[in-house]
């Protein structure tokens, strides 16, 4: 039986798969049409790795996400079976991820721009390579409506803008208690002398 291997590198992340052609469909030597076993390695976290449902729930919630954040729209998504999840975390973004083994705790690893970056990448490389002949369950994707844009993004700065008022409020209250105040104000007379020639 031909076991293969196939690996998708980018700076941060490096996913690694491995499988065997399906020979029932015709795949060919060089295809994966069954898949064993997938890791998911990320500087500074731990190694990932499942069965093929976690890799497809991860890829649902990566790729929307990375779509959304790319338009302007920072929100949370979670995976249809709930076994991942991603939401914005201040500058970040924070992947949680349920085990489907009882007992194990969520894993929380925080991605910044660059590493969610490359995570995308290498996701978007192993559903577009033709040498996995795979379905993988995950949504297709369709362009956002301006409407979907605009309301999202009006929504998420209609709380930052009042965060923000609130901040300059304070600041500026602050500054104002500093400025010493004189309530006694001294008269001083001027007296012109006119001389006439």
């Amino acid at each position: 039986m031909i076991n293969l291997n196939y690996k998708f590198i980018q700076n941060s992340s490096s996913l690694e798969l491995a499988g065997m052609p399906d020979v029932s469909n015709g795949d060919s030597e060089d295809t994966i049409g069954i898949l064993s076993s997938w890791t998911l390695k990320i500087i500074g976290s731990p190694l990932l790795e499942g069965e093929k449902v976690h890799l497809d729930n991860l890829m649902q919630v990566i790729l929307q996400y990375s779509r959304s954040y790319i338009s302007g729209i920072r929100k949370t998504f979670t995976s249809t079976k709930n076994l991942v999840t991603i939401s914005p975390f201040g500058v970040s973004h924070k992947l949680l991820l349920n085990s489907t083994r009882q007992g194990v705790k969520p894993l929380e690893i925080i991605l910044d721009d660059s590493e969610l970056s490359d995570l995308t990448r290498c996701l978007d490389l192993l559903r577009f390579d033709s040498r996995f002949n795979i379905k993988w369950d995950i949504n297709p994707d369709i362009p956002f409506s301006k409407k979907y844009i605009l309301t999202n993004i009006s929504n998420s700065r209609n709380k930052s803008n009042f965060f923000y008022a609130v901040i300059i409020f304070i600041v500026t209250c602050s500054f104002l208690l500093l400025i010493p105040t004189n309530n006694k104000f001294e008269k001083i007379e001027s007296t012109k002398q006119t001389q006439s020639l």
